[in-house]
């Protein structure tokens, strides 16, 4: 079994977690795993919330399955895939930390532009997909941090803030997939204490799950975007301060 320790700072920070995975549908391991980085190492933390996310993705799915857009969902897993195979080859070739700070830059400055008052702006076409799609997969691949731009898509493709949510998770669903079944291939899962600590973490992932549907059951658009903005902003900020640690 995990430690006390690990415990007494895992637990609230996979609540809090998951309550904002249940608000937007991502944003689960940047908001959480600089904090667990400091009980637990890395190599634990990435593949035990890859699997922690697999389960939630697919928990919420089931249930928001009435509310998935599946044209949306079909149009944005192929481009998905191409960008997580270009995102798994630019993790051997390019200097992540780099990367990731331009990164971490461009969501701050886009998460404060959309926290100020502006006009709605128009639909996307359908094409655009493929460049949602490829760009969410890469980032994905290099950071676990795709999910914020399938967001940016489907909240100009879709309005009602539930099927955003669960058309989203759906997404996830198939990016957690790939996630899981990377690590399954490396042995990860193969540690015993690995998964002893997913077992104990699952409780503040569904009470994390739960509090976050509640909460959107209660959002408008515009309070739902206000909170989208928000989570961009604390994904920003943590993308920067991992890329200067």
């Amino acid at each position: 079994m995990p430690d006390l320790l690990v415990l007494l700072v895992a637990e609230p920070t996979l609540v809090i977690a998951y309550v904002i995975f249940g608000l937007v549908g991502f944003g689960t391991t940047l908001v959480s795993a600089p904090l667990l980085a400091h009980v637990l190492p890395v190599t634990v933390v990435v593949p035990a919330l890859a699997l922690t996310d697999f389960i939630a993705a697919w928990t919420n799915g089931t249930r928001l399955g009435a509310d998935i857009v599946r044209r949306e969902v079909m149009r944005l897993v192929p481009p998905m895939f191409v960008g997580s195979a270009l995102g798994a080859w630019i993790l051997f070739a390019v200097p992540v930390k780099a990367l990731m700070l331009m990164l971490g830059v461009f969501v701050v400055l886009y998460a404060l532009n959309g926290l100020r008052p502006q006009q709605a702006k128009p639909p996307l076409a359908a094409g655009w997909a493929w460049w949602y799609g490829s760009a969410g997969g890469v980032l994905s691949a290099l950071f676990g941090a795709g999910g914020w731009v399938y967001s940016l898509y489907l909240l100009r493709r879709i309005d009602d803030p539930k099927q955003i949510r669960a058309t989203q998770t759906a997404i996830l669903m198939v990016s957690s997939c790939i996630r899981v079944g990377l690590f399954a291939v490396a042995g990860r899962y193969l540690d015993a204490q690995l998964l002893w600590l997913v077992l104990a973490l699952l409780p503040a992932v569904a009470l994390g799950l739960y509090i976050g549907h509640q909460i959107t059951l209660k959002l408008d658009r515009k309070r739902f975007m206000r909170v989208l903005y928000a989570v961009l902003l604390l994904t920003g900020s943590s993308l920067v301060l991992h890329a200067l640690a």
